[in-house]
């Protein structure tokens, strides 16, 4: 059965998710419709982007992904398709591809015609999902529109790093309030080289001297530090939500410093 996910800045309440589900189905009976993530926060482009590239390569081949983030038909508002290992992406040309893909992995993107005249403010969401089920049912995206090299480009912030410390940030905050930051396990094992260390949260006063397997390795109200499934340094508090209690936002430092 061909699959399409969706990803929006819109409440799940929201009656357009509703309106653009009952309007695929009626489209394209025969698929399956998955709520990757909504309510990610108006227009949070870095956020869909983190939730897109860390979920899509765990669907099948010819799957369709609709991101209806910062996607109003508005005058300069450009629409794109990107092909990319056998599974397609239809998002606004606003940058979030650069932030899942590398360059060499855009190969292909289709710039597409779907705001005209007189459907200015009208969500394209709807429209994405008329084109995803064109797609599915076998029409080559060369043929919904103009292939281009000119789609925007973002670049993702990387930690800094030195001999003796890094310096990364929180990108992401999952349901629990866990604080993902953007520093990877190979980093930390490059710079450190088997040093002890400590790992400041936001302030001097979050201090970890460790790297815990589980949450549950801390006692419970403790911060713990983690590397999660996917790689990256997680700050969490067992049995609490450690971004709402110490209002961590996606501008939160993390720095580890090694002895």
């Amino acid at each position: 059965m061909p699959v399409i996910t969706l990803i929006s800045d819109r409440k799940t309440e929201d009656f357009f998710l509703g309106r653009l589900k009952g309007q695929i189905l009626s489209i394209c009976e025969d698929v399956q419709i998955i709520d990757l993530a909504h309510n990610i926060g108006y227009h949070s482009i870095s956020r869909a982007a983190f939730i897109l590239k860390n979920s899509w390569r765990h669907f099948p081949k010819g799957t369709v992904h609709i991101i209806g983030v910062d996607g109003e038909c508005l005058e300069d508002r450009k629409h794109i398709i990107a092909e990319v290992y056998d599974q397609y992406f239809i998002t606004s040309d606003n940058g979030l591809l650069s932030l899942v893909f590398g360059k060499n992995e855009l190969k292909e993107v289709i710039k597409i015609e779907i705001c005209r005249e007189g459907t200015v403010m009208t969500p394209a969401l709807f429209d994405f999902g008329k084109t995803a089920c064109k797609i599915i049912k076998g029409t080559k995206t060369g043929e919904l529109g103009t292939k281009t090299s000119e789609y925007k480009r973002l670049t993702a912030i990387k930690p800094s790093y030195g001999d003796s410390h890094i310096l990364g940030q929180m990108v992401y905050k999952d349901s629990y309030g866990n604080a993902v930051s953007n520093i990877t396990f190979d980093l930390f094992q490059e710079v450190g080289k088997g040093r002890s260390y400590v790992i400041y949260a936001g302030s001097t006063a979050n201090k970890i001297n460790k790297i815990s397997i589980r949450y549950q390795d801390v006692e419970e109200g403790e911060l713990a530090a983690v590397f999660n499934s996917m790689g990256l340094l997680e700050i969490a508090m067992n049995k609490g939500n450690l971004a709402e209690l110490m209002n961590f936002s996606k501008d939160t430092q993390i720095r580890i410093e090694f002895k």
